[in-house]
């Protein structure tokens, strides 16, 4: 495995987990017209989602520059696999569905000013 490669798995693991993260804000965005705040609800997550954005972005672009390339490659009720392209090595990252939903989690806690996990803390 390229060493240079190593070094990045702390950006791509944040690089898959801000991209789902981006879409969980989205999806509950669309749900909150129910509620009686909802006005200022929705100004949040317009906020957030623009914070994550830009934050997804620049990854995206950083990881892009190193040359590496991320792409969901399928899905099923369990895991969620990623291909992974980096300077023509190539990996195929497997992913539990409970273990992304817990990493996106973490990252609601973070955006949330509560106290989360990072990959680090898990080693």
């Amino acid at each position: 495995m390229h060493k240079e490669f190593m070094k990045l798995s702390d950006e791509i693991h944040r690089y898959i987990v801000l991209e789902l993260f981006l879409k969980t804000l989205e999806r509950d965005r669309d749900h909150i017209s129910q509620l009686k705040m909802k006005d200022v609800f929705d100004a949040w997550y317009e906020l957030k989602i623009n914070e994550t954005f830009q934050e997804f972005k620049k990854l995206r672009d950083f990881l892009y520059k190193k040359g590496c390339k991320i792409e969901k490659q399928k899905s099923d009720d369990f895991m969620t696999y990623y291909f992974i392209l980096f300077r023509g090595f190539d990996e195929t990252r497997s992913y539990s569905n409970i273990a992304l939903r817990n990493w996106v989690s973490e990252e609601m806690k973070r955006v949330l000013g509560m106290k989360f996990l990072t990959p680090s803390d898990r080693k």
